[in-house]
């Protein structure tokens, strides 16, 4: 049965909700800007940016089984987190529920209308249950089984300069013991403590296909959360 999505990790038919209509698989679209030239046909076509999308809105058209439970509903359906839909299981969106639910036509006797639950999805589907790969060699390969750059967490741990390599970025990096490098926040810390000033270069990515990881100075092992996505 394909009548569910989770939100935060809960199912949606432990509050009674079955969903009629899953939203469909959508391709995101590329943000673009298009000019027109004067003394020229058509358009130039300027992406902003590499695997830069526009965010999408994905809609469940669901009913309620009890419409007592929608205060409890409305309290779990609301700010952001991440979502699964049953016809695209194994990942997820994060997401914002961005719409006022209609619950007020289900509390005047119709307790079978459907109502439509908005998420604002990021562009990208995450898989899940990804876990995290060490590497103890330098000269190692990750292969990428998606269709666009992923956004890893990456710690290095060591001492002193180090320069590590991962794919087609470089990171030059100062430490004493370890350090982690978030790139989709664009971050590197180290617990709670901001260690920006001990790295120079670009925050790791690993594009779709194979991707050397190697590294000099004294390391004794990466380990990275490649936080896979497809669109």
């Amino acid at each position: 049965m394909k009548d569910w999505f989770e939100w935060n990790d809960v199912r949606c038919t432990e509050y009674g909700i079955h969903v009629l209509e899953q939203p469909p698989v959508m391709i995101p679209s590329e943000r673009v800007t298009f000019t027109d030239v004067p003394g020229r046909s058509g358009s130039l076509t300027q992406l902003e940016g590499d695997d830069v999308y526009d965010d999408m809105v994905l809609t469940a058209t669901c009913l309620i089984a009890d419409p007592s439970r929608i205060p409890e509903i409305a309290a779990w359906l609301r700010g952001s987190g991440t979502v699964t839909f049953a016809n695209r299981q194994g990942g997820f969106y994060h997401a914002h529920v961005v719409n006022q639910i209609p619950f007020e036509k289900i509390l005047r006797g119709n307790p079978h209308r459907s109502f439509a639950i908005n998420f604002r999805c990021k562009p990208f589907w995450y898989l899940s249950d990804v876990k995290p790969i060490t590497l103890t060699t330098s000269g190692s390969f990750i292969t990428n089984p998606g269709c666009v750059a992923s956004e890893p967490v990456t710690t290095v741990y060591g001492s002193g300069e180090i320069t590590l390599m991962v794919g087609m970025t470089i990171t030059e990096l100062e430490i004493t013991d370890k350090i982690t490098l978030d790139t989709s926040l664009m971050e590197a810390y180290s617990g709670s403590t901001s260690m920006n000033s001990c790295m120079s270069g670009d925050f790791p990515s690993l594009l779709p296909g194979k991707n050397a990881v190697s590294w000099s100075g004294n390391v004794s092992r990466v380990k990275i959360q490649p936080n896979w996505r497809s669109l």
